[in-house]
Protein backbone atom coordinates (compact mmCIF):
# COMPACT_ATOMS: atom_id res chain seq x y z
CA UNK A 1 0.00 0.00 0.00
CA UNK A 2 1.25 3.66 -0.87
CA UNK A 3 2.62 6.12 1.80
CA UNK A 4 0.22 8.41 1.97
CA UNK A 5 -3.04 8.78 2.76
CA UNK A 6 -5.90 8.82 -0.32
CA UNK A 7 -9.35 8.38 1.56
CA UNK A 8 -11.08 11.51 2.38
CA UNK A 9 -14.62 12.40 4.08
CA UNK A 10 -16.73 13.72 1.83
CA UNK A 11 -16.91 17.39 3.48
CA UNK A 12 -12.50 17.54 2.44
CA UNK A 13 -12.78 18.13 -1.35
CA UNK A 14 -10.30 20.30 -1.24
CA UNK A 15 -7.63 17.94 0.43
CA UNK A 16 -8.98 15.28 -1.99
CA UNK A 17 -8.21 17.28 -5.10
CA UNK A 18 -4.89 17.79 -3.80
CA UNK A 19 -4.10 14.06 -3.76
CA UNK A 20 -5.90 13.29 -7.06
CA UNK A 21 -3.47 16.03 -8.73
CA UNK A 22 -0.29 14.81 -7.15
CA UNK A 23 -1.00 10.92 -7.15
CA UNK A 24 -3.28 10.44 -9.92
CA UNK A 25 -6.39 9.05 -7.09
CA UNK A 26 -8.16 9.69 -4.29
CA UNK A 27 -11.06 8.03 -2.43
CA UNK A 28 -14.08 10.08 -1.24
CA UNK A 29 -15.57 8.06 1.82
CA UNK A 30 -19.63 7.62 1.80
CA UNK A 31 -20.19 9.72 -0.56
CA UNK A 32 -23.72 7.85 -0.85
CA UNK A 33 -25.48 5.77 1.97
CA UNK A 34 -26.50 2.55 1.90
CA UNK A 35 -29.53 2.96 0.30
CA UNK A 36 -28.84 4.70 -2.51
CA UNK A 37 -25.82 1.85 -2.87
CA UNK A 38 -29.01 -0.62 -2.91
CA UNK A 39 -31.06 1.18 -5.67
CA UNK A 40 -28.10 1.72 -7.70
CA UNK A 41 -26.93 -2.17 -7.99
CA UNK A 42 -31.14 -3.10 -8.33
CA UNK A 43 -30.83 -0.54 -11.44
CA UNK A 44 -27.58 -2.05 -12.45
CA UNK A 45 -29.40 -5.30 -12.53
CA UNK A 46 -32.58 -4.18 -14.03
CA UNK A 47 -30.74 -2.44 -16.89
CA UNK A 48 -27.95 -5.00 -17.19
CA UNK A 49 -29.36 -8.68 -16.03
CA UNK A 50 -32.86 -8.19 -16.36
CA UNK A 51 -33.46 -11.84 -16.65
CA UNK A 52 -30.47 -13.18 -14.30
CA UNK A 53 -28.46 -15.07 -17.22
CA UNK A 54 -25.39 -13.44 -17.05
CA UNK A 55 -22.89 -16.64 -16.95
CA UNK A 56 -19.54 -16.74 -14.83
CA UNK A 57 -16.80 -14.92 -15.77
CA UNK A 58 -18.54 -12.04 -17.86
CA UNK A 59 -19.52 -9.09 -18.02
CA UNK A 60 -21.81 -6.46 -19.57
CA UNK A 61 -21.83 -2.82 -19.87
CA UNK A 62 -24.05 0.00 -20.28
CA UNK A 63 -22.62 2.93 -22.37
CA UNK A 64 -25.30 5.62 -21.43
CA UNK A 65 -26.61 4.43 -18.11
CA UNK A 66 -27.94 7.72 -16.95
CA UNK A 67 -30.27 7.53 -20.22
CA UNK A 68 -32.28 4.77 -18.29
CA UNK A 69 -31.51 4.80 -14.71
CA UNK A 70 -33.19 6.78 -12.42
CA UNK A 71 -31.26 6.29 -9.36
CA UNK A 72 -28.53 7.62 -10.51
CA UNK A 73 -29.86 11.26 -11.18
CA UNK A 74 -30.48 10.85 -7.25
CA UNK A 75 -26.98 11.87 -7.43
CA UNK A 76 -27.56 15.43 -8.34
CA UNK A 77 -29.21 16.35 -5.29
CA UNK A 78 -26.92 15.27 -2.92
CA UNK A 79 -24.68 18.43 -1.76
CA UNK A 80 -21.41 16.23 -0.89
CA UNK A 81 -21.25 15.07 -4.18
CA UNK A 82 -22.37 18.05 -6.43
CA UNK A 83 -19.70 19.90 -4.26
CA UNK A 84 -17.02 17.86 -5.02
CA UNK A 85 -18.13 18.01 -9.23
CA UNK A 86 -18.53 21.77 -8.74
CA UNK A 87 -15.34 21.81 -7.09
CA UNK A 88 -13.15 19.64 -9.42
CA UNK A 89 -15.12 21.20 -12.90
CA UNK A 90 -14.25 24.49 -11.34
CA UNK A 91 -17.74 25.79 -12.06
CA UNK A 92 -21.44 24.93 -11.38
CA UNK A 93 -22.47 25.81 -15.29
CA UNK A 94 -22.48 22.17 -16.22
CA UNK A 95 -23.71 19.32 -18.48
CA UNK A 96 -24.10 15.37 -18.49
CA UNK A 97 -20.71 14.16 -20.30
CA UNK A 98 -21.34 10.66 -20.24
CA UNK A 99 -21.91 8.17 -18.14
CA UNK A 100 -21.86 3.80 -17.97
CA UNK A 101 -22.87 1.13 -15.89
CA UNK A 102 -20.29 -2.56 -15.51
CA UNK A 103 -21.72 -5.99 -14.03
CA UNK A 104 -19.02 -8.39 -13.87
CA UNK A 105 -19.15 -12.00 -12.01
CA UNK A 106 -17.30 -13.88 -10.22
CA UNK A 107 -14.16 -15.99 -12.51
CA UNK A 108 -13.14 -12.98 -15.17
CA UNK A 109 -9.61 -12.13 -14.76
CA UNK A 110 -8.10 -8.91 -13.98
CA UNK A 111 -8.44 -6.32 -17.07
CA UNK A 112 -5.91 -4.76 -19.41
CA UNK A 113 -3.65 -1.77 -18.25
CA UNK A 114 -5.03 1.15 -19.92
CA UNK A 115 -5.83 4.97 -20.00
CA UNK A 116 -9.17 6.13 -20.54
CA UNK A 117 -7.88 9.63 -22.05
CA UNK A 118 -7.61 9.57 -26.09
CA UNK A 119 -6.51 13.05 -26.57
CA UNK A 120 -3.23 11.97 -28.51
CA UNK A 121 -5.65 10.31 -31.31
CA UNK A 122 -5.56 13.04 -33.95
CA UNK A 123 -8.34 11.53 -36.20
CA UNK A 124 -10.68 10.33 -33.58
CA UNK A 125 -11.83 6.60 -34.95
CA UNK A 126 -15.03 6.03 -32.73
CA UNK A 127 -16.90 7.39 -29.88
CA UNK A 128 -14.37 7.00 -26.79
CA UNK A 129 -12.02 8.59 -28.82
CA UNK A 130 -14.33 12.24 -29.43
CA UNK A 131 -15.50 12.04 -26.07
CA UNK A 132 -12.48 11.16 -23.68
CA UNK A 133 -10.45 14.07 -24.79
CA UNK A 134 -10.96 16.71 -22.04
CA UNK A 135 -8.73 17.32 -18.75
CA UNK A 136 -11.42 15.70 -16.64
CA UNK A 137 -11.44 13.21 -14.27
CA UNK A 138 -11.69 10.28 -16.12
CA UNK A 139 -13.41 8.38 -12.99
CA UNK A 140 -15.50 9.64 -11.17
CA UNK A 141 -16.98 5.84 -9.83
CA UNK A 142 -18.83 3.70 -7.52
CA UNK A 143 -18.02 0.45 -7.05
CA UNK A 144 -20.79 -0.82 -5.32
CA UNK A 145 -19.63 -3.92 -3.90
CA UNK A 146 -16.44 -1.92 -2.38
CA UNK A 147 -12.89 -2.35 -4.18
CA UNK A 148 -10.79 -4.80 -2.18
CA UNK A 149 -7.78 -6.74 -4.13
CA UNK A 150 -9.19 -9.95 -2.26
CA UNK A 151 -12.95 -9.82 -3.90
CA UNK A 152 -13.01 -7.22 -7.33
CA UNK A 153 -12.78 -3.48 -8.07
CA UNK A 154 -9.52 -1.58 -9.27
CA UNK A 155 -6.22 -0.88 -9.28
CA UNK A 156 -4.14 2.29 -10.61
CA UNK A 157 -0.37 3.37 -11.84
CA UNK A 158 0.25 5.88 -9.03
CA UNK A 159 1.40 9.05 -10.77
CA UNK A 160 0.69 8.03 -14.02
CA UNK A 161 -1.29 10.91 -14.84
CA UNK A 162 1.44 12.98 -15.83
CA UNK A 163 1.68 13.73 -19.10
CA UNK A 164 5.50 13.22 -19.09
CA UNK A 165 4.83 9.74 -17.91
CA UNK A 166 6.62 7.49 -19.98
CA UNK A 167 5.13 3.90 -18.37
CA UNK A 168 6.55 2.00 -15.50
CA UNK A 169 10.12 0.72 -15.03
CA UNK A 170 10.63 -2.55 -17.19
CA UNK A 171 7.27 -2.02 -18.79
CA UNK A 172 6.61 -0.85 -22.61
CA UNK A 173 3.54 1.00 -23.81
CA UNK A 174 1.24 -1.35 -26.14
CA UNK A 175 0.12 0.50 -29.20
CA UNK A 176 -1.63 3.80 -29.40
CA UNK A 177 -1.07 4.15 -25.28
CA UNK A 178 -3.23 0.73 -24.98
CA UNK A 179 -1.79 -1.99 -22.67
CA UNK A 180 1.79 -2.61 -21.07
CA UNK A 181 4.24 -5.46 -21.72
CA UNK A 182 7.35 -6.35 -20.20
CA UNK A 183 10.83 -5.19 -21.99
CA UNK A 184 12.11 -8.08 -24.78
CA UNK A 185 8.40 -9.08 -24.95
CA UNK A 186 5.41 -8.11 -27.44
CA UNK A 187 2.10 -6.96 -26.27
CA UNK A 188 0.78 -10.73 -26.01
CA UNK A 189 3.12 -11.70 -23.29
CA UNK A 190 1.94 -12.71 -20.43
CA UNK A 191 2.41 -10.99 -16.87
CA UNK A 192 0.98 -10.47 -13.39
CA UNK A 193 -0.38 -7.30 -14.03
CA UNK A 194 -0.35 -6.80 -10.22
CA UNK A 195 3.44 -6.59 -10.39
CA UNK A 196 3.39 -3.62 -12.65
CA UNK A 197 5.76 -0.71 -10.81
CA UNK A 198 2.91 2.06 -9.01
CA UNK A 199 0.10 -0.85 -9.11
CA UNK A 200 -2.23 0.33 -6.07
CA UNK A 201 -4.70 -1.84 -5.43
CA UNK A 202 -7.96 0.22 -4.46
CA UNK A 203 -9.43 -0.11 -1.31
CA UNK A 204 -12.52 1.26 -0.64
CA UNK A 205 -15.96 0.58 0.87
CA UNK A 206 -19.41 0.23 -0.62
CA UNK A 207 -20.77 4.02 -0.29
CA UNK A 208 -17.44 5.31 -1.29
CA UNK A 209 -16.61 7.47 -4.72
CA UNK A 210 -13.58 6.62 -6.40
CA UNK A 211 -11.68 9.41 -8.61
CA UNK A 212 -9.05 9.24 -10.99
CA UNK A 213 -7.51 11.50 -13.24
CA UNK A 214 -7.98 12.00 -16.99
CA UNK A 215 -4.43 10.20 -18.19
CA UNK A 216 -4.28 7.95 -14.83
CA UNK A 217 -3.78 4.05 -15.70
CA UNK A 218 -5.75 1.62 -14.19
CA UNK A 219 -7.46 -2.01 -14.86
CA UNK A 220 -10.24 -3.91 -13.15
CA UNK A 221 -8.84 -6.07 -10.88
CA UNK A 222 -9.76 -9.99 -10.85
CA UNK A 223 -13.45 -10.57 -10.31
CA UNK A 224 -14.33 -12.95 -7.09
CA UNK A 225 -17.78 -11.27 -6.63
CA UNK A 226 -21.02 -10.10 -8.67
CA UNK A 227 -19.65 -6.69 -9.06
CA UNK A 228 -21.73 -3.77 -10.10
CA UNK A 229 -20.05 -0.34 -10.58
CA UNK A 230 -21.75 3.07 -12.15
CA UNK A 231 -20.45 6.38 -12.67
CA UNK A 232 -22.07 10.14 -14.10
CA UNK A 233 -19.59 12.24 -15.67
CA UNK A 234 -20.08 15.81 -16.16
CA UNK A 235 -17.90 18.53 -18.24
CA UNK A 236 -18.42 22.56 -18.48
CA UNK A 237 -20.76 23.82 -21.19
CA UNK A 238 -18.18 25.89 -22.50
CA UNK A 239 -16.60 22.95 -23.48
CA UNK A 240 -18.97 22.12 -26.86
CA UNK A 241 -18.79 19.35 -29.14
CA UNK A 242 -19.68 18.83 -32.07
CA UNK A 243 -20.50 15.71 -32.31
CA UNK A 244 -19.72 13.82 -35.58
CA UNK A 245 -23.29 11.37 -34.85
CA UNK A 246 -26.42 12.52 -34.75
CA UNK A 247 -28.31 12.43 -31.55
CA UNK A 248 -29.51 9.49 -29.96
CA UNK A 249 -32.92 8.99 -29.56
CA UNK A 250 -32.06 7.48 -26.10
CA UNK A 251 -30.67 10.84 -25.55
CA UNK A 252 -33.62 12.98 -27.05
CA UNK A 253 -35.63 11.31 -24.58
CA UNK A 254 -33.62 11.91 -21.52
CA UNK A 255 -34.29 15.45 -22.05
CA UNK A 256 -37.98 14.52 -22.14
CA UNK A 257 -37.99 12.41 -18.90
CA UNK A 258 -36.16 14.94 -16.75
CA UNK A 259 -38.03 16.87 -14.81
CA UNK A 260 -37.82 20.45 -15.80
CA UNK A 261 -35.42 21.54 -12.66
CA UNK A 262 -32.85 18.88 -14.52
CA UNK A 263 -33.20 19.48 -18.03
CA UNK A 264 -30.16 21.93 -18.18
CA UNK A 265 -27.88 18.97 -17.50
CA UNK A 266 -28.84 17.94 -21.13
CA UNK A 267 -27.54 20.87 -22.88
CA UNK A 268 -24.43 19.91 -24.96
CA UNK A 269 -24.85 16.79 -24.14
CA UNK A 270 -24.24 14.14 -27.06
CA UNK A 271 -25.56 11.18 -26.08
CA UNK A 272 -23.03 7.80 -26.82
CA UNK A 273 -23.02 6.26 -30.18
CA UNK A 274 -21.23 2.82 -29.57
CA UNK A 275 -21.52 2.28 -34.10
CA UNK A 276 -19.90 5.38 -35.54
CA UNK A 277 -16.87 4.71 -36.82
CA UNK A 278 -15.27 7.59 -38.89
CA UNK A 279 -15.41 7.30 -42.39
Amino acid sequence: MPGYNYHFHRDDVEAAIACLNEHGFCVIQQMIDQDMVAALKESIDRQLDPKGDLGPASNRYHMSFAEDSEPVWDLVDSPAYMRFIRTVHGGADLCLHRSAAILRTPGEGMGRWHQDHRGHIENPQHANDVLNRFPIPSGAWFYLNGSHPDRSGIAVIEKSHYPEWEGPEGFIMGPARNGLYPEGGTPDTLYDPMSVPGCVPVVADPGDLICFAALTWHANMATRERRYSCGIGFRPKTWRIDAPWPLPSSAAALTERLPDRLKHYTEGYTGFDGEWRAE
